[in-house]
C-alpha cells in the first residue's frame, strides 16, 4: 500500500510540474486572450468527431493485437483485447518511461486473465510495437519529404527533425535486434539477476526467478520467430494497424476543422510522428508534449494562438479523455482478475483433489 501511494505521488508530481510549465508557456508565449478567443469559436460537431476518431483508432489497435495473438494460437476475445488495450493506455498516460508500460501491462493482464503463456503474449505486443515504430518512421520521413518540396526550413529545425528520425530508427533497430537474439536477452537477464541479487541479497529466490524468466524468454523468441516466419499472416495486422493510424491522424484534422482551419498533410504527419517518438523514448508526460506540439506547429507555419489551441484541444482527446476511460478500463480489468482468483479459491475440490476417507 505504501509503495502504491508513493507511485501515485510521483505520477501526480510529474503531472503537476508539466501543467505548471504548460500554463507558463501559455501565459508568456501565446497569451490567454488569443487562446480563449480561438477556442470560443470551435465547431462542436467537428470536435466530437475527433473523440469518435480516437475511439475507432483504439478499436483497430485492439484488432491488430487480437490478430497477432491469433497468429500465435492464443485464444481470446476481441472484447477482452479492447478492454486491455484501454487498460494499457492508462499506464502510457501516467508513467514517464520508455513507452513500454502500456504494452507490458496489457500483456501481463491478459496472461493473468487467460492463464496463457506470458512469453508468447509479450511477443505479440512487441510485434505490434515494431509495426508502430515502422509506421512512425515512414510518417516522419514522408512528412520531411513533403516539407522539402514546399518549404525551406532553418538548418536547426532540419537537424532537430533529422535527430528525431535517427532516434526512431535506432530504437526500432534495437528492439528488433533484441527480439531476434536469444543470447542478448539471456545476457540482459543475467545482468538483471546480478543487480537484484545485490540489492535484495537473500530476500528473493533467484533460482526460481531465473527458471521462470528463461522459460518465458524461450516462448517469447519462439513467438517472434513464428510471427516473422509467416509473412502472409502479417498482412492482416499491418492493414488493421494502418486503419488505426488513419483514424488517429484524422483527429488532428478534425480539431483544425473545429477551429475553422485547414492544415497541410505534411505538417500533421510530422507533428504526429514527433509525438509518437516522444512517447516511444519515454518523454510523453504532461506539459512537455504540449510544448513540443505547439512549437512544432508554429515552426511549420501555423499561428501561435491557433497552434496552442489545436494542441490543447488535441491533448484533451489524446490524454485526458484517454486517461479517464483508461482508468475505468484498468479498474474493470483488475476487478475481473481478482474475481476470477476468488472464484477459483472457492470452487469445490474435484474428485482427484479430495482427501481419502478414513474408515473406522
Amino acid at each position: 500500500m505504501a509503495l502504491r501511494s508513493l507511485q501515485s505521488k510521483r505520477i501526480l508530481l510529474f503531472i503537476a510540474v508539466g501543467l505548471v510549465a504548460f500554463v507558463l508557456y501559455l501565459y508568456f508565449y501565446v497569451g490567454t486572450a488569443n487562446f480563449i478567443d480561438t477556442v470560443e469559436h470551435a465547431n462542436l460537431l467537428y470536435y466530437l468527431s475527433a473523440f469518435a476518431a480516437f475511439v475507432v483508432a483504439a478499436f483497430f489497435s485492439a484488432l491488430t493485437w487480437n490478430s497477432l495473438l491469433r497468429n500465435l494460437n492464443i485464444k481470446t476475445t476481441i472484447r477482452r483485447t479492447l478492454l486491455l488495450t484501454w487498460a494499457g493506455y492508462f499506464f502510457d498516460a501516467t508513467l514517464p518511461e520508455p513507452g513500454w508500460s502500456g504494452d507490458l501491462s496489457k500483456a501481463y493482464l491478459l496472461s493473468k486473465k487467460s492463464g496463457q503463456d506470458m512469453g508468447r503474449i509479450v511477443a505479440s505486443v512487441v510485434s505490434q510495437k515494431i509495426i508502430g515504430m515502422v509506421v512512425t518512421v515512414v510518417g516522419l520521413a514522408l512528412g520531411l519529404a513533403l516539407l522539402a518540396t514546399e518549404f525551406t526550413l532553418p538548418a536547426l529545425v532540419l537537424i532537430f527533425l533529422g535527430g528525431v528520425l535517427f532516434i526512431t530508427v535506432a530504437s526500432l533497430a534495437v528492439v528488433y535486434y533484441v527480439s531476434k537474439k536469444p543470447k542478448v536477452t539471456q545476457k540482459m537477464l543475467n545482468w538483471l539477476i546480478r543487480v537484484v541479487s545485490f540489492i535484495l541479497r537473500s530476500h528473493w529466490d533467484a533460482v526460481a526467478f531465473r527458471d521462470s524468466a528463461e522459460s518465458s524468454l524461450k516462448m517469447f523468441h519462439e513467438g517472434i520467430e513464428s510471427i516473422s516466419a509467416d509473412k502472409k499472416a502479417l498482412i492482416r495486422p499491418v492493414l488493421l494497424y494502418a486503419l488505426s493510424i488513419v483514424f488517429d491522424v484524422s483527429l488532428f484534422f478534425f480539431v483544425f476543422a473545429a477551429l475553422g482551419s485547414v492544415v497541410p498533410v505534411d505538417t500533421v504527419l510530422i507533428v504526429y510522428a514527433l509525438t509518437g517518438t516522444i512517447q516511444s523514448i519515454g518523454m510523453s508526460f504532461v506539459g512537455f508534449t504540449e510544448i513540443i506540439m505547439s512549437t512544432s506547429y508554429t515552426v511549420l507555419g501555423i499561428q501561435p494562438a491557433l497552434s496552442f489551441s489545436v494542441t490543447l484541444l488535441t491533448r484533451v482527446v489524446t490524454l485526458w479523455f484517454k486517461l479517464v476511460v483508461a482508468y475505468f478500463a484498468f479498474q474493470w480489468a483488475s476487478l475481473g482478475i481478482l474475481l476470477g482468483k476468488k472464484k477459483k479459491r472457492t470452487l469445490p475440490a474435484g474428485p482427484e483433489e479430495e482427501l481419502p476417507s478414513v474408515s473406522a
